[in-house]
């Protein structure tokens, strides 16, 4: 390497070494926290089931109920609580949910089979909605929310400006940079262990901070990527934003009919849900998923009349297709859900090393500032002699 090229080589690491560093003065404590309640949030169903067992809890005696059978026995013995539909919840023994508009917008967790409501929650007060609520908003939004999307961009920026403070020079000294000794200790081991982990999980941690930096920003990005795309922009408001045709003295259909016209427009998808119209130009929304390449959950929305049966609308029309793929890809990947356990158990290695490299690296700063210190006292005394 010419003399020149080094120059600019070494005058590239200051400056980001500098970025570096302050970035992670910066950001790093809302980074531990997204980092430490991102790893409880990887296994949040379990974790759900787990904290409240009696809620999840049934006897499977006989067959499940239908979707007209619960709304029927929850009017009758739940008048007080006016449902939105009626959800399978995934992961969570299948078991029925329904959100209750009588104020505090309560989730029911409601029996497939007795349809019993074992609990009525406000689900942000539950120990899992409580550690949601913090990893996406650090409980102050909306200021907390963009806090999270910046620090999770100065995050992609650190691992960007890790690995080129940490590529050697030399290609001779790389395998020598990727080995990890544990007979070094102190100070020495927890170097090692910044650079080693930052590299090696590098990859996980910038391709998850990118996709939170994209659900932060949701609005902004898709706007960007329908104009490269050379589409109209389409919010998720457009989608849900669909009518019946009214028919006085008409009497809707039911959730059953609802499910099964979407069920014969998709013969290969699951039924899991059905939204019931707001008001009398409502519509009926049916959820399914539908076959997918990877092991998350393909999900798709159609809209159907209330009273005609007639479908209104899809979340597969082909205008929608790129907020479609948005949705059913950021999250799945953020989260490590979209290649079932494996990717899980990696997402959850990663974000706990993500709050592991941001304490070590604040380590090794403290150590240098201190020892900087040292030495400016000292020269402070010999002038003073």
């Amino acid at each position: 390497m010419s003399s020149k090229l080094q120059q600019v080589a070494k005058h590239q690491k200051k400056w980001f070494g500098k970025f570096h560093t302050w970035g992670g003065i910066t950001a790093g404590f809302v980074i531990i926290i997204v980092s430490l309640t991102g790893a409880l949030l990887v296994f949040e169903s379990e974790l759900d089931v787990w904290l409240h067992p009696q809620a999840f809890k049934f006897d499977e005696n006989g067959e499940r109920l239908s979707f007209d059978q619960v709304k029927v026995s929850l009017d009758e013995n739940h008048p007080e609580y006016q449902i939105n539909g009626i959800f399978i919840l995934d992961d969570k023994n299948d078991a029925y949910a329904s959100f209750a508009k009588n104020g505090n917008n309560e989730q029911l967790i409601i029996n497939p089979y007795t349809a019993e409501i074992t609990a009525a929650r406000v689900y942000r007060e539950t120990p899992m909605g409580f550690i949601r609520h913090l990893h996406r908003t650090l409980l102050i939004p909306p200021f907390g929310k963009y806090l999270v999307g910046v620090s999770s961009l100065i995050c992609v920026f650190m691992m960007i400006t890790g690995l080129r403070l940490w590529f050697p020079n030399k290609i001779n000294f790389l395998k020598n940079r990727l080995t990890l000794k544990f007979s070094k200790s102190g100070k020495k081991l927890n170097y090692d262990l910044h650079n080693r982990l930052g590299v090696y999980f590098s990859p996980v941690i910038t391709l998850i901070s990118i996709t939170g930096v994209m659900i932060t920003f949701n609005q902004i990005i898709l706007f960007f990527l329908f104009l490269l795309s050379f589409e109209s922009p389409v919010s998720v408001a457009e989608i849900l934003n669909q009518r019946s045709v009214y028919i006085e003295n008409s009497k809707p259909i039911g959730m059953n009919q609802a499910a099964s016209l979407a069920q014969n427009i998709f013969p290969e998808g699951e039924v899991r849900g059905v939204s019931l119209p707001s008001d009398k130009y409502g519509v009926y929304q049916v959820h399914l998923l539908l076959p997918a390449i990877s092991k998350e959950k393909n999900s798709a929305i159609l809209f159907i009349d209330q009273y005609s049966g007639e479908i209104i609308n899809s979340s597969e029309d082909k205008k929608f297709k790129l907020l479609k793929v948005y949705t059913n890809w950021v999250t799945p990947i953020h989260y490590g859900t979209f290649g079932g356990l494996p990717t899980r158990i990696v997402a959850l290695m990663a974000t706990i090393i993500t709050a592991i490299l941001f304490v070590s690296g604040f380590l090794i700063w403290w150590s240098r500032r201190k020892k900087m210190f040292h030495r400016k006292s000292e020269i402070g005394e010999a002038k003073s002699v």
